[in-house]
């Protein structure tokens, strides 16, 4: 354990000089665009071909090496799954779908399990309190999925592949761009993943867990339509859509015979409006619809149906001081809607905001300013603040820190479930200070950064009250480079999650104190290898049928993949999960992925 975090740590550090700056663009670290490299918050971009590179088929495989990312998964693809970053709660993370909130209202998660990477082009993760620039649930951070968009030339793919466990995967995509200028462009995808996967529970924990296969399969459908009436202004629709159904085990069924499955599906709808007012003043326009249902059976006949509907819209402006200053301001309007077998006392709320920033360089020096205030119509008013500060020691070197204010908002099962919601919960509200040093050049960034996070009034599950705090320490660090031409990406995780009640002091559950990622890759003509490794300390659960705390034994995992390229349009590939068949648990009771082996041949036209 302890050599294979080294390892991961050595690789990040061991960084040669180049004079080229990386030149990655994300949005998602100021709502406007920017370098990867000018981000004050510590931020990464996974990229199109760095997925496609991974061989991985979910969000949350592909995730598992990145800096301050965790997740326990209660059995293999598709079951119920846990999202921590930086030590924070699943439902204090904010998942964007193309800018689109998709989060189940009841539970405050999203359900990155069902979430295939068949429809993802690329992912930013900005890690930190950033509740001023998208409102509640960002204080551990922001994952932003963006949806393919396609290529602007007419063309397509298609990919089919199959592997152990009964596995089979299909899909196909089509773009382009119509008109005499281009100025039309759209992109349609659909992929379908099936599985008959494994046993998600040990049966050793209850004599009426189901030791049968569990088994998942999905489809999921995305895609885009743009016009550019002229060159200052855009308007477009997004949609995605991903349905699962899944088969789980209960370590309280009635019978060994029981058999439960569930249907859950994720979609995000967007339209908007890009304009450019005058040479000054840019205009984005948006409507969005985010949309989870989980919908639970046992023996075919239906235990529970809920749907949570996210509707935004939203019109944020920005304003150009001079050179590189820039000053935004918008206004957002959220209803968000439960519908459910369940009767809450209440199944709806509005949100309305006003939101503002200032990004500003002055040589050496780089500002970032964001302030937010919103007024919920169950709980009242809630102001967040981020005030982040950057210093370029040298074309290179940069130090930077950053201090903000952030929220979650108290879920509907928190306030409004019959006979246990508590409608007057105050929100969980924290304080986040971050300071680091990066190293930018050529194919290189480095970043190491410091991080504190305070979070009171921490919601108490049962009895649902108000009584809770949290305090987290750490310091991460994420390289991704290429050495002798070796592409890399590590990250490696110091940590100290605790959570303080009246009596004790206990580390949070399924957040390890130690833990990293590596993932190494090199072309050798036609041919392109890899190898993945994430590794974690102990952890901490609360046992499946019991609820005593246990320990969590360390794990070590290794994933190797290959592509040959057979010509110009078509490829093979392989992935082999878990190549030395580590037996490890993320969460207590619950099996994970032996060895597998799968293989994709794909072919673009």
């Amino acid at each position: 354990m302890r050599t294979a975090l080294v390892a991961a740590a050595l690789a990040a550090l061991a960084v040669p000089a180049h004079s080229q700056d990386d030149d990655a663009v994300v949005v998602t670290a100021s709502r406007t665009e920017q370098r990867v490299r000018d981000s004050i918050p510590h931020t990464t971009v996974i990229t199109r071909k760095e997925i496609r590179d991974s061989g991985a088929v979910d969000l949350p495989t592909l995730l598992r090496r990145e800096a301050g990312f965790e997740f326990s998964q209660n059995g293999g693809i598709g079951t119920t799954s846990s999202t921590f970053l930086r030590g924070t709660a699943t439902n204090q993370v904010l998942v964007l779908i193309d800018g689109v909130r998709v989060s189940s209202l009841t539970t405050g998660a999203t359900a990155l399990d069902q979430l295939m990477l068949d429809q993802i082009e690329r992912v930013e993760i900005v890690r930190g309190g950033v509740s001023s620039l998208y409102g509640s649930g960002a204080i551990g951070g922001v994952i932003q999925v963006f949806t393919q968009r396609g290529r602007s030339e007419r063309g397509g793919s298609i990919e089919i592949g199959a592997g152990e466990e009964g596995t089979r995967r299909l899909r196909a995509a089509y773009s382009g761009a119509v008109g005499a200028a281009g100025d039309t462009r759209f992109s349609i995808n659909f992929s379908h993943y099936s599985t008959d996967g494994f046993s998600a529970q040990n049966p050793l924990n209850s004599p009426t867990t189901n030791p049968d296969r569990d088994g998942y399969r999905n489809s999921s459908l995305s895609g885009n339509l743009a016009h550019r009436f002229h060159a200052d202004h855009e308007a477009g629709v997004r949609f995605f859509s991903s349905v699962g159904r899944v088969e789980f085990d209960n370590a309280f069924a009635a019978s060994v015979n029981d058999k439960h499955t569930a249907d859950a599906e994720v979609g995000a709808l967007s339209l908007y409006m890009n304009n450019r007012l005058g040479s000054r003043w840019f205009s984005k326009l948006g409507y969005s619809l985010g949309r989870d249902r989980f919908d639970g059976y046992l023996n075919g006949n239906v235990t529970s149906r809920t749907t949570s509907r996210n509707t935004q819209i939203s019109w944020q402006n920005d304003f150009v001081l001079a050179a590189d200053q820039t000053a935004s301001a918008g206004l957002e309007r959220l209803e968000q809607e439960v519908s459910s077998t369940t009767a809450y006392v209440r199944p709806g709320r509005d949100v309305n905001a006003v939101f503002g920033g200032y990004q500003g360089r002055f040589g050496r020096h780089a500002v970032q300013l964001n302030v937010r205030s919103e007024n919920y119509s169950d709980f009242g008013r809630a102001r967040t603040h981020f005030g982040g500060y950057g210093f370029d020691l040298s074309d290179t070197v940069r130090l930077t820190a950053s201090s903000a204010k952030s929220f979650r908002a108290p879920t509907f099962n928190e306030l409004f479930f019959p006979g246990f919601g508590n409608p007057a919960l105050r929100p969980e509200r924290s304080r986040h200070f971050e300071a680091g040093v990066q190293y930018a050049a050529g194919p290189h960034l480095l970043r190491v950064v410091a991080f504190h996070a305070r979070i009171d009034d921490l919601i108490n599950p049962f009895p649902v009250v108000n009584i809770n705090r949290a305090v987290i320490d750490g310091i991460e660090t994420s390289y991704r480079g290429t050495l002798a031409g070796v592409d890399i990406r590590a990250s490696l995780t110091i940590q100290d999650p605790i959570q303080h009640t009246a009596s004790s002091h206990v580390q949070l559950v399924r957040r390890a104190k130690v833990f990293g990622g590596l993932s190494v890759g090199k072309s050798f003509g036609a041919l392109r290898l890899g190898a993945e490794l994430t590794a974690s300390r102990q952890r901490f659960d609360n046992t499946i049928v019991t609820f005593t705390r246990v320990e969590l034994a360390p794990y070590e995992v290794v994933n190797l993949t290959a592509r040959y390229a057979l010509d110009k349009q078509t490829s093979v590939s392989a992935r082999l999960d878990n190549a030395f068949d580590k037996r490890y648990e993320l969460a207590q009771g619950f099996n994970t992925q032996g060895r597998k082996l799968t293989a994709f041949l794909r072919h673009e036209f």
